[in-house]
């Protein structure tokens, strides 16, 4: 009976629970609350088998009140750091009955100062705290001990002035970067079109450039020792040292200084970059010159069905809000393109294989 008295909907004939844990004891799958899975592999963490095994139970019986990902990542990367700080001990306890409190208070002095440990300190003591061969003892006394609260912040928020000057470099690093990809396109397209002298550089170079367009690689072959040798990777940088996969993708810094630009003009957060869909263009009333763009947020704390809010950003001229959107696309259509052919499904913005919202 549900809470009000109705009776509880039946799931269909023939449904069966994901098992949260393999036969194997080692692989934990995550249910998020649309019904996706994640796997968690603890086969190959440094860590003995027993005790690998008992970190796969305790995160599993964990799990089970998680209706993210997120919440699964963050206590794996918590378990990932346990695990090496074992492993650096020489002679890592066999299972989690071998640690003893001098362990347990080493991995404390040893986390305790920094966000990050004391992160991992607060998702290890949750999970250990479920074992019950740790429920007595110097070892539950060492568990029972609160984790240390976080000291005065070192940091403070940028200056008027500060906040300029990055926006300055994001914007003159990215504007950089944009243009490479534009001229690179181009070249290629001119290339498909069969407008180049097939005797020409131009032509050599866009035909590599049409090899990293579809594989992401160089074209080569491996020497005597395993190597990949390309003649590529010269003909792409030239005489004065050029790009070579950046002809048609963006670094990484680049794709934070794109990042760092629309957080100052969208106003969002890490969170929302992580989970963001491609945005979908919309008729735009009047001019037909102008594009309108149909961004679907996600917002994870806005509580129970109201994840996703939609906004609209209009292309119309240079500082418009949707040209920066329109420049982005530009800069990132051959890496979408490529993550597409790899691994077709819904794509976030940056070209990584999403879940379609409901």
């Amino acid at each position: 009976m549900s809470g009000r008295g109705r009776k509880a909907v039946l799931p269909p004939p023939g449904f069966q629970a994901t098992e949260r844990i393999a036969a194997d004891g080692l692989q934990v799958t995550v249910v998020n609350k649309e019904g996706f899975e994640r796997v968690f592999d603890f086969a190959a963490m440094a860590v003995p088998q027993p005790m690998r095994s008992s970190l796969a139970r305790a995160f599993a019986a964990q799990s089970m009140g998680w209706n993210s990902h997120a919440s699964g990542e963050s206590y794996w990367r918590s378990i990932e750091v346990f695990a090496r700080f074992l492993k650096d001990q020489g002679q890592p306890a066999e299972d989690l009955a071998n640690l003893t409190s001098a362990t347990l208070r080493l991995w404390r002095n040893n986390h305790k100062d920094t966000p990050g440990g004391r992160e991992a300190l607060g998702k290890m003591r949750t999970l250990l705290k479920r074992e019950p061969r740790l429920a007595q003892g110097l070892v539950a006394e060492e568990l029972a001990r609160p984790v240390p609260k976080k000291g005065k912040p070192s940091k403070q928020s940028y200056r008027p002035s500060e906040r300029d000057q990055i926006l300055l470099i994001a914007e003159r690093q990215f504007r950089a970067a944009l243009l490479r990809i534009r001229e690179n396109t181009a070249l290629l397209n001119r290339y498909r079109a069969g407008a180049l002298d097939p005797a020409s550089r131009e032509w050599r170079v866009a035909s590599v450039l049409e090899c990293l367009a579809a594989t992401g690689e160089l074209p080569g072959y491996p020497d005597k020792d395993g190597k990949v040798y390309t003649r590529a990777e010269g003909l792409l940088r030239g005489k004065n040292g050029g790009k070579t996969t950046g002809r048609l993708f963006l670094s990484r810094a680049e794709l934070t200084a794109l990042a760092v630009m629309m957080t100052d003009r969208y106003g969002w957060n890490l969170s929302v970059y992580d989970r963001l869909h491609v945005p979908v263009t919309t008729p735009s009333a009047g001019d037909a010159a102008t594009v309108t763009y149909e961004v679907l947020v996600e917002k994870r704390r806005s509580g129970e069905g109201r994840w996703f809010d939609t906004e609209n950003y209009t292309d119309s001229r240079a500082d418009s809000p949707g040209r920066l959107i329109t420049q982005a696309l530009e800069a990132t259509q051959h890496g979408r393109a490529l993550a597409a052919a790899l691994s077709p499904g819904p794509r976030s913005a940056d070209g990584r294989a999403q879940p379609a919202p409901h």
